[in-house]
């Protein structure tokens, strides 16, 4: 099963409109300002989620197709983002996230820890823009490089030490290398083999594969 979630950073309509054309998804959750979008762009979702404190539409057309609201206090514990993913994961469900890039950048930062949640469970939770695809990997993983977003590929240690790293098929080549907190060594590097892989004894990484658009 595959939830998309749009949420309330920056819509690039050009953008969502493509991303919708290439991919499917069984379950639909609008996130806040995310209603908006999700309008402009001909979608229903089946689940809207919010304190819709930056959102006006009247909820009651969306109740009235059937669509599920979920309304919360703007004083709660999560964001309206976490608390979109976490409907997913209840769902046994991957997730990819839309325009939740571009905002504000403490919740830029929060819903790339969000992502975590769904790796947690075994599921895979991506945050897509124009640009980048960042996720979280807990586990060794292999690479095609004609299935990545872009050129570049970033590593960054997630919650604490990654031991042991030791990427092959890169340009910048790592046998058993412990990436710290801090640390920039695995920031844009590049596949350079048709596969690539990245083994790791422990620890998170996040992973941003990035398209330079203005040098492509």
């Amino acid at each position: 099963m595959k939830t998309l979630i749009i949420t309330g950073g920056r819509f690039n309509k050009e953008f969502a409109a493509r991303f919708l054309e290439k991919n499917r998804y069984d379950y639909i959750i609008a996130v806040d300002k995310g209603l908006q979008y999700a309008k402009e762009l001909g979608v229903l979702p089946n689940l809207v989620v919010g304190d819709f404190d930056s959102c006006s539409i009247d909820l009651s057309v969306y109740e009235a197709k059937g669509v599920m609201v979920r309304k919360f206090k703007p004083e709660k514990d999560d964001t309206d983002t976490e608390i979109a993913v976490r409907e997913a994961v209840g769902l046994n469900s991957d997730v990819d996230i839309i325009c939740g890039t571009g905002g504000r950048l403490d919740h830029f930062l929060a819903t790339v820890h969000n992502l975590y949640i769904a790796a947690q469970n075994g599921l895979e939770a991506r945050l897509v823009d124009k640009k980048n695809i960042v996720y979280v990997a807990t586990h060794s993983f292999s690479l095609e490089r004609d299935k990545c977003f872009g050129k570049y590929i970033s590593f960054i240690p997630f919650d604490g030490v990654v031991k042991n790293i030791k990427l092959k098929g890169f340009k910048y080549t790592l046998d058993g290398y412990d990436l710290s907190p801090g640390s920039s060594r695995c920031v844009s590097n590049e596949i350079v083999d048709s596969h690539a892989t990245v083994y790791f004894d422990s620890g998170n990484l996040i992973v941003v594969e990035s398209l330079d658009i203005e040098s492509e």
